[in-house]
């Protein structure tokens, strides 16, 4: 069955200005909201399901140093928070933001999701901070936690959350549909890298230009540049990836069978294909049951449990 569901992703390019020339501008976080209520709105215009604005987004651009954050951070509920939840019921989309939160005087890196109805539906608080933030009073996280939403489950990172892999396993193992990842830098590769060594797609938000939807393939569907702020992808969660050993034979067969109600596509050097339903009445797992298909990843455990088998079988 498809499961396909509308991402607007969002990009600020925090160093120029909104309206030609675009020049450098001294960003504000005014500014900035106004800016991020604005993609917003075209988010919601596109029909969006899932929009997502970037890490601290209010804070973007700006040059922090000692206890300067403290004059930015805004606790949930506060004024930016209820104008972005606005938006999310007016529009009736889920939206992903990114915020410096005050708490009792602590301050968090977080990222909020807020449902249809401009609900919270939970914050993460950025596990792995730069030590520039740690200068400015940021306290790390400590949870990884992938929230439910009516389309699925959605994992929440943050900017230098890349490079701690372990909590990227752990959204893949708390069964993360699609990974949300804001941040003030592009992130480049290594989320590419991500999103095929766990098969979930990965949606970025980030204060420079390339703000990216990213494939289970690891390919990137959709991006925003310097010209364009806003990028929509239809993404069908329901993708499944299969390897070529055994299984090849099959493939001219189902798309015989199931014609245009199925996509199929084939990856050479990779030896592997992944299939997805176009059709709202057709499950992935009926095409999967009929011709007997093994998901890449229950092969690859299948593959481990043999060569165990065989390293006892040779002591």
């Amino acid at each position: 069955m498809s499961r396909t569901i509308r991402v607007v992703t969002t990009s600020l390019a925090t160093l120029e200005a909104v309206e030609p020339p675009f020049n450098l501008r001294p960003p504000s976080p005014k500014d900035n909201l106004k800016l991020g209520l604005s993609l917003l709105e075209a988010a919601g215009e596109q029909e969006a399901d899932l929009a997502c604005l970037p890490e601290a987004f209010t804070a973007a651009g700006l040059h922090l140093e000692g206890d300067a954050l403290l004059s930015v951070a805004e606790p949930i509920p506060g004024p930016a928070f209820d104008a972005i939840a606005e938006r999310a019921r007016r529009h009736s989309m889920y939206v992903v933001a990114g915020l410096p939160v005050l708490d009792g005087g602590r301050i968090t890196n977080v990222a909020a999701l807020i449902d249809r109805g401009g609900k919270l539906v939970g914050t993460y608080a950025k596990q792995h901070p730069t030590e520039g933030e740690i200068d400015c009073g940021v306290v790390p996280g400590s949870d990884t936690t992938a929230f439910d939403t009516d389309f699925g489950r959605v994992g929440l990172a943050i900017c230098f959350d890349l490079n701690w892999q372990p909590m990227w396993a752990e959204m893949a193992e708390q069964g993360a549909d699609l990974v949300c990842w804001i941040s003030a830098y592009p992130g480049g590769f290594p989320l590419q890298v991500y999103a095929w060594l766990y098969q979930y797609p990965i949606v970025t938000s980030v204060w420079p230009y390339d703000a990216r939807v990213i494939d289970i393939t690891g390919r990137i569907l959709a991006s925003t540049s310097r010209w364009g702020r806003l990028a929509t992808c239809d993404l069908n969660l329901d993708k499944r990836l299969f390897h070529t050993d055994g299984q090849a034979q099959h493939l001219l067969a189902i798309q015989a069978r199931y014609g245009r109600r199925v996509n199929l596509e084939t990856f050479t050097e990779e030896h592997l294909f992944t299939l997805e339903s176009r059709d709202p009445d057709l499950s992935i797992d009926e095409v999967v049951a009929e011709f007997g298909l093994v998901e890449y990843r229950d092969f690859i455990a299948r593959c481990t449990a043999a060569q165990e088998r065989a390293r006892s079988a040779a002591l």
